[in-house]
């Protein structure tokens, strides 16, 4: 990588024995080490700082035909990002990904947790999720869920509204029940593309709950700016609404 330095600490590894049992470097691209189902490794920039790096690996679906071409290219695209950002960086940083995987007969959700901070600033969280159809080999979006005809992002918020005010008044910081930014339409997508529900588009599907990550990147404000009123910033997560899918009953199709 141009302008930095590449560490490695998997010399416990014959060639033979690293290519066999190191996934890392097959699915994310340069060295890596390997161990308890993780990919760790560290970059240090021209300034020499550092960044260490962590990705936990879900085998389970890298390989699979259908999740395992999507769940790669995200998965190398974010890494060679940070190694991008490592290279020419005045500070140590931490940069990881881990996961969750949820099942629901033939649907698979996996949920990646992307963590970044920087010494001497407030860490950021993001949220990049992916459902699949591994019985009819596709991904699902949040419309495959709901019956055909039927729009998410308008049938969705009543249904899921008495949930996510309940997560909204137990969001950080603390705050008085039902006051701004933590109110449900800040939180239940806009025609204007304003507040902080992402349009759902971060979710994951489990036996019996939808899961929504609200927003799913970290935002500097609300889009459109509102003029008049305190201008919020939010990370990514703040707030996770669990909805029981029978609550979901008359619009959902799974």
């Amino acid at each position: 990588m141009a302008g930095g330095a590449v560490l490695i600490t998997c010399a416990l590894f014959t060639p033979a024995t690293a290519a066999a049992d190191n996934p890392c470097g097959d699915v994310l691209g340069g060295d890596w080490s390997f161990q308890d189902g993780a990919c760790t490794t560290s970059v240090t920039s021209v300034r020499e700082a550092n960044m260490t790096m962590s990705v936990g690996l879900p085998l389970e679906l890298t390989d699979d035909p259908t999740a395992g071409p999507p769940i790669r290219s995200y998965l190398a695209g974010r890494t060679e990002a940070w190694r991008k950002n490592a290279a020419t960086m005045v500070r140590a940083s931490d940069s990881s990904l881990d996961y969750q995987a949820f099942s629901r007969g033939s649907l698979r959700s996996v949920v990646f947790h992307e963590f970044q901070q920087t010494v001497g600033n407030m860490a950021n969280n993001g949220y990049r999720t992916f459902t699949f159809d591994l019985s009819r080999g596709r991904q699902v979006q949040l419309a495959d869920l709901v019956k055909p005809g039927v729009d998410p992002l308008t049938a969705l918020p009543p249904l899921i509204r008495p949930y996510l005010s309940e997560a909204l008044d137990r969001a950080a910081p603390p705050h008085d029940p039902g006051t701004y930014p933590f109110t449900p339409a800040e939180f239940e997508p806009q025609p204007d593309g304003s507040g902080y529900a992402g349009d759902y588009r971060a979710f994951a599907v489990t036996p019996d709950e939808l899961i929504l990550y609200l927003p799913d990147l970290p935002m500097t404000h609300e889009n459109p700016w509102p003029t008049d009123r305190l201008v919020w910033s939010m990370d990514g997560g703040t707030v996770t609404v669990r909805v029981p899918l029978t609550a979901l009953t008359p619009v959902l199709a799974i």
